[in-house]
């Protein structure tokens, strides 16, 4: 399936444009801020096909595109008209009490270090590759290469508060660029040669703590936190002809003097008293803090929580030079990587063998969420083998004190964070993890996923029996009672036969969704309209996917964005898995209501996977009973 299209089928299940307040992406997931969650329709973007999977944390609703993802949030801005709507945190969703207040502080935490984080990554992998050099004295440490090679290197380190500043303004919803130059005011030369004179330094009087802000992380966080609360402030005090000159004036006076005087030094006491208490913790402890971690790993990248190390990683890194958690998380990734390649080879199914296979080449480089959503979580056991597998290697780095000059994913991407004397341990972490993870997936197995469509011969009786797999990750076994070239499907609805193209929904309408027709209903039920297995109830009981025992998937869409009403209006009376006959009463519905609530009720019946067949033919037009013909799918 094309970018473009992944995007288009996504959208309208978060609940429409209107539902979408900002969109940015990491290396494998679109992470989005909806005004209401509950509006999403998770399944139904899970069954889209390239869609590994989604979850909500953080208050963030995130999908999992893998690699791709780049170009899918592209294609996404595109729909939004190329809007970037600046979040505003006061009213993101998400509940209220310490799972709330949690949930803010993960999706504040990725909201500001996610962005900055390809800077970071170029960065370290710079200061790594300069480290081999000079060890292998390819480079001299006094020539001009090195010390220009250390600038790009160490840019992006000492100027990290700069970039800090853009990320948290936006966050906050506060100027990026009067963020920015405050951001420039504490690295500025003169301030430093100010604070570390002999005299000391006052501002109208008040004493100003030296402090060293270059590298530093908490500080400017803390104060674009407070400038976004000052201009609040300030736009209501200040006419708005006056607003261009004296909003920026005084937010660049009061914000500084602020971070100067106290939140300044109070952010660089907290943020060193958390890296130096975790330093303390890893040089005790290591292995046992390897050990844990590395072995929940999985499970903290799966709730999200693993942005919640980054202020402690950027600490360490502006403090000491060196991280320790980026190796646990390397050899938890490793252990991914080779249950993800057991997976490979042992599968049957020839479609699931492709996408391990892949996902086991990007683990290995340095992305893991295809191998973690697409592969370990969907089969279980291999997730158990792989934490397994990150907790012993990781407690090998915890032992070793292996440390990393910046923030990388995987064993082969990360390589040259980890240049130095703890190269070896680096090494034998990564390959604990890696062939633990191999060997235990091949040991414990695990429940393969049946192919898709799996024929065997035709029986007496003209049975033909295989696998149809209704949802990514809810197979649903169906037997193929109709090996006949001609299938019809019978009309589940009362109603006025419409073209699909006449649909008001683009995504129906240009055959995206699938071939098929459209009905505009006089009565509000809709019954199966073949005999077959329910293989998806979408949550907000708008939608049906009825899997034929002949093979066809039909989905019936009742009305335009019904999505956006929640289960109001609707009334299901299947459930997945269930079987049914031709006529059997699947959704009863509204009509009025939902009329009333301004959703259109043409109903959209489909052959999602009209790609298996010839063609499809629509039969009827005009009026149609329940049980009329109404569509043959052919081949």
């Amino acid at each position: 399936m094309s970018n473009q299209k992944i995007a288009r089928e996504i959208l309208p299940l978060l609940g429409g444009e209107e539902n979408v307040k900002d969109v940015t992406h990491c290396v494998t997931r679109l992470r989005l801020t909806l005004k209401d969650n509950e509006k999403a329709d998770k399944a139904g973007i899970q069954a889209i096909q390239g869609v590994m999977g989604a979850t909500v944390n953080g208050g963030q609703f995130q999908i999992i595109v893998g690699d791709k993802v780049s170009d899918v949030h592209s294609e996404f801005i595109k729909l939004l008209g190329n809007r970037q709507v600046a979040d505003d945190s006061s009213s993101a969703s998400g509940s209220k009490g310490f799972k709330g207040i949690l949930n803010s502080f993960f999706n504040v935490i990725s909201s500001i270090f996610a962005p900055i984080i390809p800077a970071i990554i170029g960065a370290g992998l710079l200061k790594g590759i300069i480290t081999l050099l000079s060890s292998f004295e390819l480079v001299s440490l006094e020539s001009s290469t090195y010390k220009l090679l250390s600038v790009f290197a160490d840019a992006a380190f000492y100027f990290l508060p700069i970039l800090l500043a853009f990320s948290t303004a936006k966050k906050f919803n506060a100027n990026q660029y009067v963020a920015g130059a405050i951001a420039g005011v504490l690295i500025h030369p003169n301030l430093g040669a100010l604070l570390n004179g002999e005299s000391p330094v006052t501002l109208v009087g008040i004493p100003i703590t030296s402090v060293i802000y270059a590298s530093s992380v908490l500080p400017i966080i803390l104060g674009v936190w407070f400038m976004s609360y000052v201009e609040k402030v300030l736009k209501r005090i200040i006419p708005k002809v006056l607003q261009s000159i004296f909003l920026p004036l005084l937010t660049l006076l009061i914000v500084s003097s602020i971070i100067l005087i106290a939140l300044g030094p109070a952010g660089t006491l907290i943020g060193n008293g958390i890296a130096v208490g975790f330093i303390s913790l890893y040089m005790n402890y290591g292995w046992l803090a390897g050990l844990l971690l590395g072995g929940f790993y999985p499970l903290i990248v799966i709730t999200g929580m693993h942005y919640g190390f980054l202020p402690v990683m950027f600490q360490s890194l502006s403090k000491y030079g060196v991280d320790y958690i980026m190796g646990i998380a390397v050899a938890a990734n490793s252990g991914q990587a080779g249950a993800t390649l057991a997976v490979y080879l042992k599968t049957k199914n020839k479609e699931f063998k492709a996408v391990a296979g892949t996902a086991a080449l990007n683990a290995i480089i340095g992305i893991t969420e295809p191998a973690l959503y697409g592969v370990t979580v969907k089969l279980k056991k291999p997730l158990i083998a792989a934490a397994i597998a990150g907790g012993l290697g990781s407690a090998v780095m915890g032992w070793f004190k292996v440390g990393a000059t910046g923030i990388g994913t995987g064993p082969i991407a990360g390589l040259p964070f980890f240049f130095g004397s703890t190269f070896l341990y680096f090494l034998i972490g990564c390959a604990v993890s890696f062939v633990v993870g191999f060997v235990l997936t091949l040991i414990i197995g695990f429940e393969d996923i049946p192919e898709r469509k799996e024929a065997v011969a035709v029986s007496s009786n003209n049975t033909i029996t295989g696998t149809i797999e209704s949802d990514p990750r809810a197979p649903v076994t169906v037997q193929f009672n109709n090996p006949d070239r001609v299938q019809p499907i019978l009309s589940p609805i009362h109603g006025e036969v419409v073209e699909l193209s006449q649909v008001s929904d683009p995504a129906f309408a240009a055959g995206m969704m699938g071939k098929g027709i459209a009905i505009r209903p006089t009565t509000g039920r809709a019954v199966s309209p073949v005999k077959g297995t329910v293989a998806t109830v979408f949550k907000k009981k708008h939608a049906i996917v009825v899997v034929a025992d002949s093979g066809a998937e039909i989905l019936i869409h009742i009305g335009i964005d019904t999505v956006k009403l929640n289960g109001q209006h609707f009334e299901t009376h299947v459930e997945v898995g269930q079987h049914v006959e031709a006529g059997d009463l699947l959704v009863e519905f509204d009509i009025e209501q939902i009329k009333k609530a301004g959703y259109d009720t043409v109903t959209p019946i489909i052959v999602a996977n009209y790609n298996d067949y010839v063609d499809v033919n629509a039969e009827s037009i005009g009026s149609i009973d329940e049980k009329d013909p109404l569509m043959k799918v052919i081949g």
